[in-house]
């Protein structure tokens, strides 16, 4: 059975990456100002609404989802029907002017205003611009520290065709739609549990508080693995709609998949998941954080997938026009909005984990949506406009941004003089 559009649009996977973006503004302003429990800027947080906004790191894993969802949906679809899979070199043009034209313009700005006196030599400058900042300790440059993401995403991009042609041979020794789903997905819950088991290393007694591997790909791959399922049953139910198992429940009612993906954003307020603060947390909290934030992204991103899906529930929640146009630059306020947040602690010279919440959210929020604003229709769009030079451009939503919940900066000042290092996901994450 031939799918009559193999790059299927989705608005609710861009409708939610508007939404977790001003999450992840949010966030970051509450750990600035003390709102979240914080040990490192000696800040108790702000009880209830304090533990919410620490939560709200789900975003990171959500994006995940999102990104690889969509860009493992063309391998599964070819895979399936056993066609010819997508060629790598268009893929590979395709990410680079999708990420590279907005980071190689913010990185210089973000370098030259608030790191001016760290920059000694070429490999400063260097070192981000090539995606190598979270292989060396202490290397997160302020007001960009939330790029720690990206090195992760580029690393997933370079190996995902080497990771479909080597399940897609397996996959493919089935003869129906049915078997090659499930045999898809037998090396995806390896992936799952591989990143779960890396969770765990990086985070014993004996690796200490944010280890440089803990930025590293394989501390993500659980997330990026649970796309990647969600995109095989997405293809799954277009193909065989009437066997699409337990997916039905995304594709027939999806405010109980959402009711799921809530359930475990509440359990991981409760204790079992550690306490809800920014500093490192230990084995069982982060492995137990990180299984509710599986659940989480997971049920909330596969009703988005839905092939032909028109919930009104959906409609209203993400697809409205204001989270649509917020999703569109959601990568330019990704990049922009920590440069607005860390200058004004460092010019303003403010003690971090004070200040007013209220007050200071209105920089970091409009100010990145300003300027990501201008980037997405002066840079990014015209950049997109190139892509059919290199084999055929896909649908907008088929190339995600690679968007993920960053990590606020610790300090405007050289990581030296710094009272400790915070790169990693909060508490428990």
């Amino acid at each position: 059975m031939a799918v009559k559009d193999a790059r299927r649009h989705f608005p609710g996977l861009e409708g939610i990456r508007g939404i977790a973006c001003v999450a992840v503004v949010v966030n970051h302003v509450a750990v600035y100002t003390g709102v979240i429990n914080s040990s490192l800027f000696g800040a108790q947080g702000k009880g209830m609404i304090g533990a919410i906004i620490d939560r709200s790191e789900v975003s990171m894993p959500i994006f995940f989802v999102v990104s690889a969802a969509l860009l493992f949906r063309p391998y599964v679809l070819a895979m399936l029907e056993d066609s010819k899979s997508p060629a790598t070199s268009p893929y590979l043009w395709r990410r680079a002017l999708r990420i590279l034209p907005a980071y190689w313009l913010m990185t210089p700005v973000a370098l030259v205003l608030l790191n001016g006196s760290t920059i000694t030599g070429p490999w400063p400058v260097l070192r981000p611009l090539l995606f190598l900042q979270v292989y060396q300790p202490d290397a997160l440059a302020s007001g960009m520290e939330q790029t720690w993401s990206l090195p992760t995403e580029v690393a997933f991009y370079l190996l995902l065709p080497v990771f479909a042609l080597l399940v897609g041979r397996f996959a493919r020794k089935a003869t129906t739609v049915g078997r090659r789903a499930w045999r898809l997905q037998v090396p995806l819950v390896a992936l799952v549990v591989i990143g779960l088991g890396y969770t765990v290393y990086t985070h014993l007694p004996s690796e200490g508080p944010y280890p440089t591997q803990f930025l590293w790909l394989p501390e993500y791959v659980e997330f990026l693995a649970v796309g990647m399922i969600v995109a095989v049953l997405s293809v799954r139910a277009e193909l065989e709609p009437s066997r699409a198992g337990l997916y039905t429940l995304a594709m027939r009612w999806p405010a109980a998949c959402w009711g799921v993906a809530l359930v475990a954003f509440a359990l991981s307020l409760t204790s079992i998941a550690g306490p809800n603060s920014v500093d490192y947390p230990g084995v069982s909290g982060a492995l137990v954080t990180a299984i509710l934030y599986l659940i989480c992204s997971g049920f909330l991103v596969a009703p988005l997938t839905v092939p032909d899906g028109d919930s009104r529930l959906v409609r209203v929640v993400v697809t409205n026009p204001v989270s649509l146009f917020l999703g569109r630059i959601s990568y330019g306020i990704f990049l922009w909005h920590l440069i607005f947040l860390d200058g004004y602690y460092k010019w303003s010279h403010t003690r971090y984990g004070t200040g007013n919440f209220w007050l200071v959210l209105p920089l970091p929020l409009f100010g990145a949506i300003a300027v990501a604003t201008i980037s997405y229709y002066a840079l990014e769009l015209p950049a997109m406009r190139l892509r059919p030079r290199l084999g055929k451009a896909p649908a907008d939503l088929s190339t995600p941004v690679p968007l993920t919940t960053p990590e606020p900066a610790l300090s405007a000042e050289p990581a030296a003089d710094r009272p400790g290092v915070y790169t990693g996901r909060a508490a428990g994450s």
